[in-house]
């Protein structure tokens, strides 16, 4: 009998622990696949700077070694004390692995009289070469100054949808765009793409 209270004493530590460690085993396989999950999402990111001249440039940096698709992305211009102000929301296809593309601020022009659309899920549009053939008033916005970037969205090469909220990225969801809403303006000219080097995700 004593011989039996000294097994199951000597057993239940045991078992104990093995309960820990298939716990901990756990974890650790869920932690990797989060970060299996994220592995080209985190390496995406989005900012806006200004060039020698004091002009506006908006950043969508992919430091995969694949692309990503459907890369949506807003942006406006502060204007104290504005009524109505434009805002811009392009899509472009895809952003290639290794790459920083770069809309700049010339790019971008509006017109007042086009009719006025809520933010953000109904006014990105894809960057066109040049306006309409014809079609006049269209506008720039050359002052210098102060810019806000949206939300960037993308979708990574496994399908799943993120976006860059401030930084912080989150899985699927909608774009909430920052910029409020007002007159749509439009993306013309091809974006400029540039190689960046410590691509990829063993680095």
């Amino acid at each position: 009998m004593i011989a039996s209270l000294l097994a199951v004493l000597v057993t239940v530590p045991g078992t104990v622990w093995a309960v820990l460690v298939a716990q901990s085993q756990l974890q650790q396989a869920d932690e990797a696949a989060v970060k299996e999950e994220r592995a080209q999402a985190s390496r995406v990111s989005g900012w806006a700077s200004q060039d020698a001249h004091g002009k506006w440039l908006f950043h969508v940096m992919n430091r995969s070694p694949d692309p990503v698709a459907h890369v949506h992305l807003s942006f406006a211009p502060m204007i104290p004390d504005a009524k109505v102000s434009p805002v811009w929301a392009a899509t472009v296809m895809s952003v290639p692995p290794c790459t920083d593309m770069t809309i700049k601020q010339g790019q971008l022009k509006y017109k007042l009289d086009d009719p006025l659309r809520r933010m953000p899920a109904d006014s990105f549009l894809l960057v066109e070469a040049t306006p309409p053939n014809g079609e006049k008033g269209w506008r720039s916005l050359d002052e210098n100054r102060y810019w806000l970037l949206g939300d960037v969205g993308f979708t990574d090469r496994n399908g799943v949808d993120w976006v860059r909220k401030g930084g912080r990225l989150e899985r699927g969801g909608m774009i909430s765009s920052v910029v409020g809403h007002g007159v749509p303006g439009h993306v013309f000219g091809a974006p400029t793409y540039r190689t960046v080097g410590e691509c990829g995700e063993g680095t």
